[in-house]
């Protein structure tokens, strides 16, 4: 009975499963992803820093998100890191700006550009 019904959902779907990539850039150069693909931006601070994303060319929506890990089954006192989880939503060109603003420190923004394919 599961098969069949995985068999219906995909014949709903028209059959084609795509794969999509996480893409993480490691610095500041424009690059290229594939459509479908989600771009994910890491943004580190020290904790209690704010992370704010803006999509400020193309068709595509930012999401921040907060990272965090546990030792021995507890969060560990340290460093605020977000993530940025950027979606095309079509083709073409996409600019990011990613602005980190630590508490007590000066505020930054970097832009990333990429091309959707």
């Amino acid at each position: 009975m599961r098969k069949f019904v995985f068999a219906a959902l995909l014949a709903a779907l028209g059959g084609a499963v795509v794969s999509a990539d996480v893409v993480i850039p490691e610095d500041q150069v424009p690059f290229t992803v594939n459509e479908g693909d989600v771009v994910r931006i890491p943004a580190k601070g020290i904790a209690g820093t704010q992370v704010t994303a803006k999509v400020t060319q193309g068709n595509a929506k930012a999401a921040v998100k907060v990272v965090t890990t546990r030792v021995n089954g507890k969060m560990p006192i340290g460093p605020g890191n977000h993530e940025v989880d950027v979606h095309p939503e079509g083709k073409g060109e996409v600019s990011v700006e990613v602005t980190i603003a630590p508490p007590n420190g000066e505020r930054k923004t970097h832009k990333y550009s990429f091309k959707v394919r």
